[in-house]
């Protein structure tokens, strides 16, 4: 991914803090074959693993053996109109969040899904207990599992990139920051509240 120096985005904390918060990812192959799907951050000592699934009837799952991949977060994104800006001249431009995860990915073996699932249901459903479930649930779970695949994805490096316009004065930064406001929409909305958060490229 290319990514200028006034952009850059590397501290591993926050990076893992913004997959988890935007965990719907994209995933692509060698081949250029690509899923969407949700992932789960799971750290092992040193090492750092994702897992998901997919569902058997897609055959990209028969691609993955120990394959490289790049599994893709993006988060809240904006157009940025050239009028916000204080100063002249400015060009239009859009403004993002993204962090790239590379490494190699895998197939779980049958024995690990159940696990696997359960982890991924208790991250994003915390009130989901699998000792409670009653027998005609877990039936029908146990039904539903023999149509997908887990797949575990274990990461060589994280990049990430935070266009946000923080190479910008703090007149521009202050008329982009009211410009994504007045625009109201969704994604403008959601981007403002992530520079304001974060500090980086927001003024008043």
């Amino acid at each position: 991914m290319f990514v200028p120096s006034a952009f850059s985005f590397t501290d591993t904390v926050a990076q893992l803090a913004f997959i988890k918060a935007h965990s719907f990812a994209l995933i692509t192959t060698p081949d250029l074959q690509t899923t969407h799907m949700p992932l789960l951050v799971r750290q092992e000592g040193d090492s750092l693993f994702m897992i998901g699934h997919m569902a058997r009837a897609n055959r990209h799952w028969q691609a993955l053996d120990n394959t490289p991949v790049v599994a893709v977060f993006s988060g809240p994104h904006a157009y940025i109109s050239p009028k916000w800006y204080a100063s002249e001249p400015n060009v239009p431009t859009w403004n993002y969040v993204a962090v790239h995860a590379k490494g190699r990915v895998s197939v779980m073996n049958d024995e690990a899904l159940p696990a696997a699932l359960n982890e991924l249901m208790q991250a994003f459903e915390p009130d989901y207990n699998p000792e409670t479930l009653d027998t005609a649930l877990i039936d029908y779970q146990q039904k539903l599992i023999r149509g997908i695949v887990g797949i575990e994805i274990k990461v060589d490096c994280l990049q990430g990139v935070r266009k946000l316009g923080q190479h910008k004065n703090a007149a521009d930064m202050a008329g982009v920051c009211e410009g994504l406001k007045t625009s109201g929409d969704h994604e403008s909305l959601a981007l403002l509240d992530y520079m304001q958060r974060h500090g980086i490229g927001y003024a008043d």
